[in-house]
């Protein structure tokens, strides 16, 4: 062979066919690495074409987390957490509570609940109306839930959905206002009957 074949450098660009729209977000050529023996040229191998990327509308995270099914909500009697809000005062008495009964958070709402009366609880969350001097009844504000401190519950399902049904039975406005009410009456009992 002469030398001058052997210096010269292989082609290793194939052209493609042109296309009618052949904008570089559709597709994009893949250049072939250049041939390193001398003096023998390979057929050449066609060029690897990167398909476009295919435009779908992603939906947020939240939105797929809110779709798909937990599975502690698939699996009867499965725990999950429960996130309700105390105040920073009911929450040390609640610790403390925990701490000396050996206990945890869920199983003191269960004995709270079964220690305080569905009307003490109602009567918490019913407004109370005053009098004024012209006799119209004045509205108080409805109770919210106080800013807080967040714990976790750690609940079932037959539990989570019993909660949410006392939520509604007594027009608490939240979870955490339901919660922390009932907590704040069971240690009221305590700390009297001590």
């Amino acid at each position: 062979m002469p030398a001058s074949a052997k210096s010269e450098p292989a082609d290793t660009h194939v052209p493609t066919k042109p296309q009618a729209d052949n904008s570089p977000t559709e597709q994009e050529i893949v250049e072939e690495a250049p041939l390193e023996a001398a003096g023998e040229r390979a057929e050449p191998t066609p060029t690897f074409i990167k398909p476009a990327k295919a435009t779908t509308r992603h939906q947020p995270a939240a939105k797929k987390a809110a779709n798909a099914n937990k599975a502690s909500e698939l699996v009867p009697g499965a725990l999950r957490n429960v996130g309700v809000y105390l105040p920073p005062e009911l929450l040390a008495q609640v610790k403390d509570s925990v701490y000396k009964e050996r206990t945890t958070y869920s199983d003191l709402l269960i004995d709270a609940f079964e220690a305080v009366d569905d009307e003490q609880i109602a009567k918490e969350f019913t407004p109370e109306t005053t009098v004024t001097k012209s006799g119209m009844p004045r509205r108080a504000p409805r109770k919210r839930g106080e800013a807080g401190i967040q714990i976790q519950l750690r609940l079932d399902g037959m539990q989570v959905a019993w909660l949410d049904e006392k939520v509604t039975e007594f027009s608490a406005p939240s979870r955490s206002a339901l919660v922390s009410v009932v907590f704040k009456l069971h240690m009221k009992a305590a700390q009297s009957a001590e």
